[in-house]
């Protein structure tokens, strides 16, 4: 029956299925935009991060006084004997990559202009490779590539753009950084520029300073290095593979490292991907109630009046011995099948609307702060698209219980007389 009374005015049941379909895909494309976005905020964070130092990858190893205090002279809480702990991790089996990293600030001089700068000694072999899975997600990003030069030339260094631009200098003219030993003496070393980029903050490429951990630790004398980075072939059992390296931790720790080492995981480091999830969760949010609260309110709306257009039959219904919560069910049947139907055309065009969007490549402008426009792309199956299903299903169907309002008011002599 509830069936068959879907066509009994086919134009409002169209118009229904309508508000259903267009709810549910506009729903779901822009939860599809917010998975993406937020997977790619999560590989920007491990892969090259927002504050210039490269990415967290999935956990950091460092010593844990770090994160507390600055450090009274270089490398204070630096990692002495790291080789050993670099080398065990390496070979379990679950590890990626393992990037040891170096911390150091001085300036750079041409003779004679000079400036401020913020540097990070990098073994840039497995620093490119790191960096380069970023193309999967935003092929505008050749971050891998940028970094390579450093390959041909153990004194060689890549600039941020706008310090390059500062020094007015270009690609293979000599230089000379100097900074703090451990010791507290100035030191200096000649190197060469052999690459610019840009790190995509405007900020950070005014004091950017990328080399060999090598030439860093023979500037800053000393074998120490800031911080170990450690990437997974996955995120899968992240918790379990973090116990693992602290096992492996606890066994391979130098006299000088004590009890102070710590392993941090990607998510405890990432301030920046916080701030942006809550935005986004903020946003999407409300955006969301939005447009549920106008899907029901239509429903709504059509049920009360497919309702009052049928208080003669409902009368009749009762007449003969059906109870209201019977006749209720019914029109809830009804509201059910509408949601049903409207969901899986829904389905339909949210995933041709999201492979056309994919497939245009539309450039978003950078987000603020930031200097490298993105693509604009849309997870066409997340699991938000279930929660996001169920949720139109139930509201639909909901709907349709202001039918029982108005049945209980009336008696079956007035349902039978209503005009």
């Amino acid at each position: 029956m509830a069936y068959r009374n879907l066509f009994r005015n086919k134009r409002r049941t169209l118009f229904a299925i309508f508000i259903a379909a267009s709810g549910y895909a506009a729903m779901a494309i822009a939860l599809g935009y917010y998975g993406f976005s937020i997977y790619g905020l999560q590989e920007m964070t491990i892969r090259n991060g927002f504050g210039g130092a490269g990415g967290t990858g999935h956990l950091q190893i460092k010593d844990s006084r770090s994160l507390e205090s600055q450090e009274k002279y270089t490398l204070e809480f630096g990692l002495a004997d790291y080789q050993k702990m670099v080398k065990t991790i390496k070979n379990q089996p679950e590890v990626d990559y393992v990037l040891p990293r170096i911390e150091f600030g001085g300036l750079v001089t041409t003779g004679d202009k000079s400036f401020p700068f913020i540097g990070y000694g990098v073994e840039s072999m497995h620093e490119a490779a790191l960096r380069g899975g970023l193309s999967d997600i935003n092929p505008n990003l050749k971050l891998g590539e940028e970094i390579k030069p450093l390959d041909k030339n153990k004194f060689g260094i890549i600039l941020g753009k706008k310090l390059a631009n500062a020094l007015g200098v270009k690609i293979g003219d000599p230089l000379m950084l100097y900074g703090a030993t451990v010791q507290g003496a100035v030191n200096a070393i000649d190197v060469e520029l052999v690459g610019v980029m840009s790190t995509g903050l405007n900020e950070t490429d005014k004091y950017y300073l990328l080399t060999h951990i090598d030439l860093v630790q023979k500037l800053v004398n000393t074998d120490k290095i800031s911080l170990i980075s450690v990437m997974f072939k996955n995120r899968d059992s992240l918790d379990y593979k973090v116990s693992t390296i602290q096992s492996i931790l606890a066994s391979t720790k130098g006299p000088d490292n004590n009890k102070t080492i710590g392993v941090i995981t990607w998510e405890t480091l990432a301030e920046y991907y916080t701030a942006a999830k809550d935005l986004f969760n903020m946003i999407f949010s409300f955006m969301g109630i939005i447009i549920l609260t106008i899907v029901i309110l239509s429903c709504w709306n059509i049920m009360n009046m497919t309702t009052m257009e049928r208080i003669r039959e409902i009368g009749t219904l009762r007449a003969i011995g059906l109870k209201n919560t019977n006749i209720t069910f019914i029109f809830l049947l009804e509201a059910f099948l509408i949601s049903i139907i409207g969901l899986l055309i829904g389905i339909i065009a949210q995933v041709i609307l999201s492979n056309i969007i994919n497939a245009l490549n539309i450039e978003m402008p950078p987000v603020p702060g930031m200097n490298q426009c993105y693509a604009l792309q849309v997870y066409t199956l997340s699991p938000y698209h279930l929660f996001i299903a169920i949720a139109v299903v139930l509201a639909i169907t909901l709907s349709s219980l202001s039918a029982f309002f108005i049945i209980r008011k009336l008696t079956i002599v007035e349902s039978l007389e209503h005009a």
